[in-house]
């Protein structure tokens, strides 16, 4: 799959046109971000990080912030095509920001990966979601094992507040990373930051899609663009709105609002780790938090 040359960069001073609800100052932001990382880094003991970079806005503004934090010389970025269902402008937009960085990128075909799975278990052929969700667990199993052989590395994942909330991510897969260093921007906030620090505008206005089916974009899934989206996870979370007045300030049926509000519910185990059986003394994550520092 191809498509049209777009602009290369952004015209100086333009930018992404941000939702008045969710105008944030995006260098406090960048450096909160940059330093959260560092934070988490030296926590942890590692000294490098390894990111899927899919030619998308999220991993390509995460990348950024990663080279940022650790200068290019500590980040592999890694990009996980499958043949046939990966655009072909994925990858020369993955390519171009990685260039763009001074990054080294490592592009492995994930095809023969999934064959073998799909031999494996014959299921999974007839079942599309089953299947989506394996090859997102390919992807993370492919970066950890990156992270291990470089030795002292983390995984830095790149999903963004609006994705995390709605549960739109793989349990395990593009959910499961050591860092979420744009977990709390929402998408729009996201293209707005990529678009200020000069990244390639046809990446930042590029339509949303984890590339898992052939054909399937994020707002064919999910039903409402981000732009709505944003503007109605704002309300009901950050400023914890009732649907009823939700629905009414973006001309929505209340259904709808209902409906992305039951997501966000039904999604909460995907934000947190397993729920541990309770027997007696300290339990782990309810009684006893071992401090970090």
């Amino acid at each position: 799959m191809t498509r049209e040359e777009g602009e290369e960069r952004p015209s100086e001073g333009e930018e992404y046109p941000l939702p008045p609800e969710l105008s944030f100052d995006w260098k406090e932001a960048h450096d909160d971000i940059i330093n959260e990382i560092r934070w988490h880094l030296k926590n942890t003991g590692a000294e490098k990080i390894v990111i899927g970079l899919s030619g998308g806005v999220d991993s390509s503004l995460s990348l950024y912030l990663a080279v940022k934090s650790v200068g290019l010389e500590n980040v592999v970025a890694m990009f996980l095509p499958e043949a046939g269902v990966t655009p072909d402008y994925d990858e020369e937009d993955a390519k171009a920001v990685a260039s763009l960085l001074g990054v080294k990128l490592i592009v492995k075909e994930i095809t023969p990966l999934i064959e073998a799975f799909s031999q494996a278990i014959s299921e999974l052929r007839a079942n599309s979601l089953a299947l989506a969700n394996v090859k997102a667990r390919i992807r993370m199993i492919l970066l950890y094992a990156e992270a291990n052989l470089i030795g002292r590395a983390q995984v830095l994942g790149t999903s963004d507040k609006s994705e995390l909330l709605l549960g739109y991510t793989t349990k395990y897969g593009d959910s499961g990373a050591d860092f979420m260093p744009i977990g709390d921007l929402y998408k729009s906030q996201v293209r707005y930051m990529a678009s200020k620090v000069g990244l390639p505008k046809r990446v930042w206005l590029k339509p949303p899609s984890p590339q898992l089916i052939k054909g399937k974009s994020a707002q064919s899934e999910l039903g409402l663009p981000y732009e709505v989206l944003d503007r109605l996870l704002y309300y009901r979370v950050d400023q914890r709105y009732p649907e009823e007045k939700i629905a009414k300030i973006l001309s929505l049926p209340v259904e709808v609002v209902n409906r992305y509000s039951m997501m966000i519910v039904k999604s909460d185990h995907k934000r947190k780790a397993p729920p541990i059986g309770k027997i007696g003394g300290a339990t782990i994550n309810m009684d006893w938090r071992m401090p970090i520092e």
